[in-house]
């Protein structure tokens, strides 16, 4: 029986040399992924992080910006900390200062993104008051291929990328008439709604009501493909990332306006028991979903 002897310790040195070699030579070029930046976290200068930490690795041994990689300082510039921000103001004023010019461009943004959110928030509570008519599960499967479009718009996103207007400009060629076709086709909706729903004693129109929405979700879609592709030329290169930011902001408000505060204002028992007095008591909520008020 041959025994054999493995000299732990030099194994340990090996591997400990090995890393070595790996992070000098990682040091030598910038890092321009995200594991790059983690692997050395630690040399990250806290005191000029800025508004926002960790922004980008700073290599604390070469200040030229010159590199084998071919990134030059125009290059790099919107990943460093902006010397005009203060790294010792509180968190407010940092932000403050880091977004100075941007602001009304995020603002426009939220807007945006916000009258995108609530035609989505409406087709969400489509199936609710389906519920409440009684509607088989069949039929609100049916309803279901309204959500498509959000799914599939990776399609024509190439299109409403590559053609537009010159007197329009390339998003606004898309945004502008997105908008007022989603206003006729809600517009048109609050006329018929009543008759498709079955408020008037039928059954719900299911079909009809997915023809209609379809087309609607389609058009915010195609909306937001144009305002993603807006926002990344409209913010400056260090507030690029806040184009996300907008988008879960403005659709998540939208759709809560267009879903819970609509399901809330419907509701005969939510607005009898918060909104109306003991006197003015109804069997209807305060909107329907033609957006007819009924105080």
């Amino acid at each position: 029986m041959r025994e054999t002897y493995i000299d732990i310790d030099s194994e340990v040195e090996m591997t400990a040399a090995m890393t070595e070699r790996v992070r000098a030579r990682h040091k030598r070029r910038l890092p321009h992924t995200s594991e790059d930046v983690m692997a050395f976290e630690p040399d990250v200068d806290f005191s000029t992080a800025g508004g926002h930490f960790p922004r980008v690795f700073l290599r604390q041994d070469d200040n030229d910006g010159d590199s084998s990689d071919g990134y030059g300082d125009e290059d790099l510039q919107h990943l460093l900390p902006d010397p005009n921000v203060d790294p010792n103001a509180n968190w407010f004023k940092r932000t403050h200062a880091t977004l100075k010019g941007d602001i009304s461009s995020i603002l426009l943004l939220l807007f945006l993104y916000l009258l995108q959110g609530v035609p989505l928030g409406l087709i969400g509570a489509i199936p609710l008051l389906l519920s409440s008519k009684h509607a088989s599960y069949s039929s609100q499967a049916i309803f279901s291929f309204a959500y498509w479009p959000f799914s599939l718009k990776l399609l024509w996103a190439p299109i409403v990328d590559s053609v537009y207007s010159k007197r329009l400009g390339r998003r606004k060629s898309w945004m502008v008439p997105c908008q007022y076709l989603i206003g006729a086709f809600m517009l048109y909706l609050s006329f018929k709604v009543n008759d498709i729903m079955g408020e008037n004693g039928g059954s719900p129109n299911v079909v009809f009501l997915m023809l209609i929405f379809l087309p609607l979700n389609f058009l915010a879609a195609t909306q937001d493909i144009a305002v993603d592709g807006w926002a990344l030329t409209m913010l400056s290169k260090k507030n690029v990332g806040y184009a996300s930011t907008c988008n879960a902001v403005g659709q998540t408000a939208g759709y809560f306006l267009g879903n819970v505060v609509f399901l809330a204002l419907e509701s005969a028992p939510f607005c009898n028991e918060f909104l109306r007095s003991k006197d003015n008591q109804q069997d209807t909520g305060m909107v329907d979903l033609a957006a007819r008020k009924m105080v």
